[in-house]
């Protein structure tokens, strides 16, 4: 598993002004896992209070995990420094890869069907607040 931080470069590149939902706080950002899915990088935020289902939990009680929502794909050069984790959340993804790439996927495809309805709520929510939205190219 490889945990990093996204650079200034590709923040400048997806300002929050015009992708709101792709998660920033340059002043403590956030932690990333690097996964691969058909050959694309994909960098996936660890954060807290999360209140949806599309997590992989590094911490339920605290509704800490990995947010399959906020997902964005990443080259090479979009990385940064490795991001340190807390021991108690690298613990509880360890050996969690395929897992967490078949949620992933899962996401994925669940978003890719939620699209083709937009009349429903449900639906107009899971694409209203996924960063899949501006990247549908990669999906």
């Amino acid at each position: 598993m490889k945990f990093i931080y996204l650079t200034k470069s590709f923040y400048n590149t997806y300002p929050k002004s015009s992708y709101p939902e792709i998660e920033n706080k340059m002043e403590r950002p956030y932690a990333q896992i690097v996964i691969s899915i058909n050959h694309q990088l994909w960098a996936l935020p660890l954060r807290s209070n999360i209140k949806h289902k599309f997590v992989q939990w590094t911490d339920k009680i605290n509704n800490c995990g990995i947010d399959l929502t906020k997902a964005v794909p990443i080259s090479e050069s979009n990385q940064t420094v490795p991001a340190t984790i807390r021991q108690e959340e690298f613990n509880a993804l360890k050996g969690k890869e395929y897992i967490l790439k078949s949620k992933f996927i899962s996401y994925i495809k669940l978003y890719k069907k939620a699209k083709l309805d937009l009349t429903k709520n449900h639906n107009k929510q899971l694409v209203e607040y996924s960063t899949l939205q501006y990247f549908e190219e990669y999906i």
